[in-house]
């Protein structure tokens, strides 16, 4: 081997390192859209009458709804969105839709509604605590301090 040839070996491994972190670094910051929930078809939204079709008929054609209403059993809410995720970035909302689903008591479809997303509210949530009686303990106090508590459970004469 000339001298020349080793020393174009010895500058190409640099560059082979180089390139090959530039990928990877490039790679990771690539934007990736995730769809989330359940975008029904509008299609087979459209053929659901109210006063016609029941829960099964809503069940066969939508699938299962995202959620169901907490303290009104007779609402299905299907739940659809769009997200954009930039490497670390906070992920941005692209799109959302939310279909409702109304029944009566009986399970037959009273309304059908497509909620305008822009109406929708985000919910903070309040990152207090509850305060407890007692006082705040570390691990390690827990620890030391349940030593010996418990006893052989057949000399327990409470149990």
């Amino acid at each position: 081997m000339t001298v020349n040839q080793m020393q174009f070996r010895r500058n190409l491994v640099p560059l082979i390192f180089a390139g090959a972190a530039a990928l990877l670094i490039t790679t990771g910051c690539e934007e990736r859209i995730d769809v989330r929930g359940n975008a029904p078809d509008p299609k087979l939204v459209a053929e659901l009458k109210p006063g016609v079709h029941k829960r099964r008929d809503v069940e066969k054609r939508l699938g299962a709804p995202s959620t169901i209403a907490t303290f009104d059993n007779e609402v299905w809410f299907y739940i659809h969105g769009r997200v954009k995720n930039v490497s670390f970035f906070k992920p941005e909302l692209l799109e959302r839709r939310v279909l409702t689903v109304r029944f009566d008591k009986k399970g037959i479809v009273q309304k059908i509604q497509q909620i305008d997303a822009t109406k929708l509210k985000e919910v903070e949530f309040v990152k207090r605590e509850t305060p407890t009686k007692g006082k705040e303990l570390t691990f390690i106090q827990q620890i030391i301090g349940n030593i010996g508590k418990f006893g052989n459970a057949a000399s327990d004469p409470d149990r």
